[in-house]
Formats: C-alpha cells, structure tokens, sequence
C-alpha cells in the first residue's frame, strides 16, 4: 500500500487583483512531496516559487488571493480551514524558513522570547527553556544559553539562519518549507545550513520543499526537482534525471549556466531575453520568445505531460519524442 503523501497540491493558482491588471503568478501547478523526502522547486526570479509556498501556507500577501486548486497537508484540505484551524498546523503541522532571516526575527526581542511565543502558540510551552535549548544545540549553535538570551543584531547571518531552522523545527513539523535558505550567506556557511537542514530531515523523516534559484543547491539537496517558469511547472523529473538529461529548452539553459570551475575563464552562457510579463502572458508556449528550439507547434501551449519513466515536461518537441541535442545550442541558449 502506498503511503499518501504529507503535502499534496493540485491545481494551485494564485492571483493578483492590481490597477494594472490581473497578474497569475500562479498557474495551474501541481506537486506532492513524500516523508523524508526533498523536493526542489527551482526557477528564475518572478517564477512563481515563493508564492506558491506562501500560498501552501495561505499568507499570501494583498491583493492577491489563492483562486483555485487544493492543498492537502497530512489529508487535511487547508483552503476550507478556518483562519484559527491554519494558524494552529502552521506551527505544529508545517514549519517555514524564511528567505531573510533578518527580517523573520524581531530586532526588539531576544531569540530566546521569540522562540517561547512559538511554542506558547501551540501547546502551552512546557519545558520551554529545555526544548529552546536543545532546538539551538540541534542546529549547532556552540553556547544555546547564551545565544538564547542574544538579539537578532548580535549574531552573524549565518547564527540568525540556524535561529530561523530552529524555530521552524521547533514544533517537529512533518513538513518544512525553506525559501532560500541560503541567501546572502558565504559559501562555508551555505554548506554548513544545507548539511544541517539534510540531516535534520534525515534523521526525523520530515518532508522538505526547498525553493532555490541555485542549481548547485539542488543537486546537492535533493531527490526530486520540479523546475517553474512564468507560474508554472514546466519540468519535474528525479534529480539524477533532470540533470543527465532535461527535458525542457528552460531546465537545459539553467544547467548550462551553471558555471564551470574546470573553465574559469570560460564565457558562462546565459537564458537569452527576459521572462513574460506575467499580466499580459503570451499565448502559446510562455517559454517560446526565448528558446531555440520553437517551431510552428509552440503556437500552441502545451501541457505537463510524461516523458519518460517518473519524468514530465511542458514541451512539444520531447513529448513527440525528439532529443534537445537535435539542434546545436547556440551561445546563450
């Protein structure tokens, strides 16, 4: 018997109301995420990656609201919750990190108050001090009591990120949603948080979605990828898979501007133009104005359909059957 999943979304999208018109930063995505398991949701600024988790967890900022689809957490539909009923799973049931860790933490209370209200919110906060504690020491905080009893000024960006991991551990959820994570950190401290987020997953089974722009990240940090472009899922295939071989022109113009520390000389190539206008998308295929490879077909949007063993894509041409080595790639491509 198969085991459901702890978050399964269908049909997610997400709108926003503005003066210049009706913007879809969330179209139509689907996903599940299993226990223990990570899945990465990959993709350019403006893609639509973090509203849809903010939509997961329905903080979505006004003017936007969550139009259609469903969300299921643990089998519990979270868009018919009442505002009490999701404020109560967003602690216990799903924990957040978010992408500024600056702006997640209170400048006016120390870390130690701030992680005491999120376990008062939820269960009473019995043995605060303890489990504070022992929440800093799991994510390899050197003195717990003393940075409990610290303010969010006082630390490095890379002590306020594991603060934010801890608090989002705080509760044991079964899923968390980390929003790159990984931002504004130096490259020692980014492996030291990712090694940190892998073997707390690990080692308690909890189901991780991973929002990044950064490829190197996703290979390092996950079992599936699901890669969104102009709010949609145009990709999704298990790691190993996407990077040997993409199915989509988006995903295999990603990996090629992945820079090559063999070549640092070497001119990176780089995705030519820009991302649609997502209040005016283009009909078609919205990857089309970019990508070498269009033809009459992309006139035409296409669907997420499979392509191979646990592998879809939003192509024309590899749902026909037909390799991205067809055609040369050009510089840029």
């Amino acid at each position: 018997m198969t085991t459901p999943p702890v978050l399964r979304v269908r049909d997610l999208t997400t709108r926003f109301h503005t003066s210049h018109g009706t913007v879809t930063a969330v179209d139509g995505v689907s996903f599940d995420v299993a226990r223990g398991e990570t899945l990465g949701l990959v993709g350019e600024s403006g893609s639509g990656k973090s509203i849809t988790a903010m939509s997961v967890l329905r903080l979505v900022p006004k003017p936007g609201r969550i139009a259609a689809g469903s969300i299921e957490l643990n089998g519990a539909d979270l868009l018919s919750l009442d505002e009490e009923e999701i404020r109560r799973r967003r602690g216990t049931e799903c924990g957040m990190v978010f992408q500024n860790p600056m702006t997640a933490l209170n400048p006016s209370f120390s870390i130690g108050w701030q992680m005491r209200e999120a376990l008062s919110a939820h269960d009473g906060g019995e043995n605060a001090e303890a489990r504070i504690h022992q929440a800093l020491a799991d994510v390899g905080m050197p003195d717990p009591e003393r940075q409990a009893a610290s303010f969010p000024h006082q630390m490095s960006g890379g002590m306020r990120q594991r603060v934010v991991i801890a608090m989002g551990m705080l509760n044991e959820p079964q899923l968390l949603i980390a929003d790159e994570p990984t931002t504004a950190l130096d490259v020692t401290i980014q492996a030291q948080v990712l090694n940190l987020m892998k073997t707390l997953t690990r080692d308690r089974g909890t189901a991780l979605l991973l929002i990044t722009h950064n490829m190197g990240v996703v290979a390092r940090m996950c079992d599936r990828v699901a890669v969104m472009y102009a709010g949609e899922i145009v990709e999704e295939a298990p790691v190993d898979e996407l990077f040997a071989n993409s199915r989509h022109p988006y995903t295999r113009g990603l990996l090629r501007s992945i820079p090559n520390p063999d070549r640092p000389r070497q001119k990176t190539p780089t995705l030519p133009g820009s991302p649609p206008d997502m209040s005016r998308l283009p009909a078609g295929c919205r990857f089309r104005d970019r990508c070498v490879f269009a033809d009459e077909r992309c006139a035409k949007h296409p669907d997420l359909l499979t392509v191979g063993d646990r592998h879809k894509a939003r192509c024309w041409k590899t749902q026909n059957g037909e390799t991205l080595n067809d055609i040369p790639a050009t510089e840029g491509a």
